[in-house]
């Protein structure tokens, strides 16, 4: 069996085993299908991996969005809210113990194989937020005020400023990992991707005169074993118009290393909406077109996107329409947010 036969049957396997996991919850209709008779199926996109890091970026950076990380639609799960915490559900800027703790500017927020409410998945690991000004302290969310900047990064350890990365394991015990921490998040064309904080990578978030976000950088690594592995590395335009906005809209272009098929995909986002009920996208249109690396050629099976383009449009929170670098049509569920 040839090599390109054997990734075909892996990304195939991969999107199979997902849609499994994830239909009932992120399609309410559970009807699927588009025109051409395409049925519903798990978004595994560069454009979705693109949509699901930068939703992660805007939930996790204001006290009054809802966040579920590398999990399919939130269902009324607010990561962010003053709901008690109990023994078994992830800790949250409000929680009160040992899973919550703050000095200085700097806050950190312990995982031990928790889980979120109404969610089978679990994660491992400690998100910090540094703010670059203020106080930090468990019970407030980490704003750094007008005019400044909130960095997002998973690091080793509680009090800790050395990055790492998060575990997330579904009821499967399939593990996906949220690298924070390579060198050049090992993206496969070993290009050269400045660090965003503490000689590591994570979110960073900048806040005008009024307090609104207007700008994210930021870099992930999301790598499942033998089936997913995609760097995502940019920055990007906010528009918001306050703090206490209920929406607000994405723009620019962000890079994504396919380190699989070996290829690079430049995703522009345009009108991008987000809101305050959804972690992902709600509106907008995610087009990607797909290059060659400068130093690594791509995959037999990689050469096929060369020169080719996909474009996701979101039709709600987790959901969308994506045509294929091959023109194919898909309804698709969008499953991660980070």
């Amino acid at each position: 069996m040839s090599k390109s036969l054997q990734l075909v049957k892996i990304l195939t396997a991969f999107a199979t085993v997902t849609l499994t996991l994830t239909q009932v919850a992120c399609s309410p209709s559970n009807s699927g299908g588009t025109t051409t008779g395409n049925p519903l199926v798990a978004d595994t996109s560069v454009s979705g991996a693109a949509a699901g890091a930068v939703g992660g970026a805007l939930s996790g950076s204001s006290a009054n969005s809802v966040v579920v990380q590398s999990e399919a639609r939130p269902v009324n799960l607010k990561i962010f809210s003053s709901v008690t915490a109990q023994s078994t559900t992830c800790p949250t800027y409000a929680s009160a113990g040992a899973n919550c703790s703050a000095t200085g500017s700097s806050m950190w927020l312990t995982y031990n194989s928790c889980q979120y409410p109404n969610s089978a998945a679990t994660y491992t690991g400690v998100q910090a937020f540094f703010m670059s000004s203020g106080s930090a302290s468990c019970g407030t969310f980490p704003h750094p005020g007008a005019n400044g900047t909130l960095y997002r990064q998973y690091v080793t350890a509680a009090g800790s400023t050395t990055p790492s990365s998060l575990l997330r394991q579904d009821a499967a015990g399939t593990d996906l990992t949220i690298d924070n921490h390579t060198t050049n998040l090992s993206n496969f064309d070993s290009a050269m991707l400045t660090t965003i904080t503490n000689g590591g990578y994570g979110v960073s978030v900048s806040f005008n005169s009024n307090s609104a976000r207007d700008s994210l950088t930021f870099g992930h690594r999301i790598n499942t074993a033998g089936a997913f592995d995609q760097t995502i590395y940019g920055s990007l335009t906010i528009s918001e118009s306050s703090s206490s906005s209920t929406s607000r809209s994405v723009s620019g272009s962000v890079k994504v290393y396919h380190n699989i098929l070996r290829v690079i995909g430049t995703s522009t986002f345009t009108n991008v909406v987000h809101n305050n009920t959804c972690c992902l996208p709600v509106s907008g249109t995610i087009t990607t077109t797909f290059s060659a690396g400068n130093n690594v050629q791509p995959t037999n099976f990689g050469n096929n996107y060369v020169g080719k383009t996909e474009t996701l449009t979101l039709t709600g929170c987790g959901t969308g329409t994506l045509q294929n670098y091959d023109g194919t049509l898909q309804n698709v569920t969008l499953n991660r947010c980070f």
